[in-house]
């Protein structure tokens, strides 16, 4: 008698959840937008990314969802147009239980700000793409000199990554110099030296013993001694003195 009376009780729960989800679907249907909420997730510091410029993209495309019924909003559509944009890595759009388009944005996060000697200007982004500057300001590490963009891509990518993620080196590197590609120059914010990396072949390696040198030795005879301290050569830093001119 009891294992009848719990069957009845399961079959009675699971027929009102299924009417329940029914009469819920066709509300659903007849419900109407009663706003739109976004939400930035990890977005930089600076605000690359604002709730203002992600409206500004549904103006841009003419879409206004807000008082239309929430059938006919099409919310893949609107998650292609956030997509096109170079600022934004990822996107996604449902409704909350106040009938608010709920637009949630991943943006692209730069890593490093391109200036060449042929005058691109533009930033590279964590996953290798390029992004546009315009209207956006972030202080990031700067790469100069003979960079193409297929040279900022594949080889200063993970450096900039490493010196972006890196407490230490983000204080103190803030330009990266290339005269060519075995050639690369680092310019710190401390010191009045110039850091000659090579190629950014073992670039850790090269970095970890120049870390140990700051500690073990600049510390003890002051940062502003050498005007060069190359990395260049495996397993070894060569510095060049300053020198000061006497006066008489």
């Amino acid at each position: 008698m009891k294992t009848v009376l719990k069957l009845f009780l399961l079959v009675a729960v699971l027929g009102y959840l299924v009417m329940a989800v029914w009469r819920f679907s066709g509300q659903a249907e007849e419900r109407i937008c009663e706003g739109i909420r976004v939400e930035i997730i990890d977005s930089i510091p600076d605000g690359f990314i604002t709730d203002e410029y992600v409206r500004s993209i549904l103006t841009r495309n003419k879409i206004s969802p807000i008082g239309m019924k929430i059938c006919d909003v099409r919310l893949e559509q609107i998650e292609e147009l956030l997509l096109k944009e170079s600022h934004i890595e990822g996107a996604s759009c449902y409704y909350d239980a106040a009938s608010r388009l709920c637009i949630e944005v991943q943006p692209q996060q730069p890593i490093l700000h391109v200036i060449s000697q042929k005058g691109e200007d533009y930033y590279l982004a964590s996953n290798g793409l390029t992004m546009p500057t315009a209207n956006f300001n972030v202080d990031l590490c700067v790469a100069t000199g003979n960079v193409t963009k297929e040279f900022a891509s594949e080889q200063l990518l993970e450096l900039a990554r490493y010196i972006r993620n890196d407490l230490f080196w983000s204080e103190q590197i803030e330009q990266i110099h290339v005269v060519a590609p075995e050639q690369i120059e680092l310019y710190p914010r401390i010191g009045k030296h110039v850091i000659e990396l090579g190629s950014t072949e073992k670039f850790r390696n090269k970095l970890n013993r120049l870390r140990i040198f700051y500690q073990e030795g600049l510390e003890r005879v002051g940062w502003n001694k050498y005007k060069t301290i190359s990395l260049a050569y495996d397993d070894q830093i060569v510095c060049t003195k300053v020198h000061n001119k006497k006066t008489k």
